[in-house]
């Protein structure tokens, strides 16, 4: 599903979601705290794995373990005291000089305070540092807390699809950025050098094996 920013031709999904949260409660964490964001580490990957499992069932081990390894450019992370709070999978497609969002994703405890508003900021930076004008995503229409968040943020409700392995309808969603922050050419990143890649598979491969062992 890669356009320019293609770093090989493994399956992606066609979504884009924040998951739905927990209702609404009293709370005692601060509104928003500030998160470090950057690349996807193997330190990060059961944290990821688990809230993917959680949150995104038609999230295939195929599909993760190929993001994982081999699309780390596209793959970044929120870390807030040490933990993964939540992270975003992007690709780049200067075709519509869109930077599509096909997961975002919060970790429950760290949820409602500012994380996945600082991911769509983060994608933005991403957007206008490689060159696109554009950020696009879809959000499943039951899911009103990230359908008003993405309202927030500026985010117009452009047409809807259908994903049946997948839960349903999805709004689609397209926000224009300033023209002023873009930079005046498409310079989407390049892949990870082929033994980090292959490294990666390796350690990947034997996690998933210990997570099969432990949860028969």
């Amino acid at each position: 599903m890669l356009a320019h920013a293609r770093h090989d031709t493994a399956p992606s999904p066609v979504l884009s979601a924040v998951p739905k949260s927990a209702p609404e409660r009293a709370r005692s964490v601060p509104a928003a705290d500030v998160a470090s964001i950057g690349l996807s580490h193997p330190s990060d990957w059961v944290e990821m794995l688990e809230l993917v499992d959680r949150c995104f069932p038609y999230a295939t081990e195929e599909m993760m373990g190929w993001w994982l390894c081999y699309q780390r450019p596209l793959l970044h992370v929120a870390r807030l005291d040490g933990r993964v709070a939540g992270f975003v999978h992007v690709q780049a497609r200067p075709e519509s000089d869109t930077l599509w969002i096909n997961i975002l994703a919060v970790t429950e405890e760290f949820r409602h305070r500012g994380i996945a508003r600082q991911l769509l900021a983060h994608c933005e930076r991403l957007a206008a540092e490689w060159g696109l004008g554009r950020l696009g995503l879809q959000c499943h229409e039951d899911n009103a807390s990230a359908l008003r968040l993405y309202a927030l943020q500026g985010h117009a409700q452009v047409g809807e699809d259908f994903h049946a392995d997948a839960g349903g309808r999805y709004i689609v969603h397209d926000k224009a950025l300033p023209a002023s922050a873009i930079a005046a050419a498409v310079r989407t990143p390049a892949a990870d050098p082929r033994w980090r890649c292959i490294a990666h598979r390796l350690i990947y491969r034997a996690w998933t094996r210990r997570r099969a062992r432990t949860t028969r």
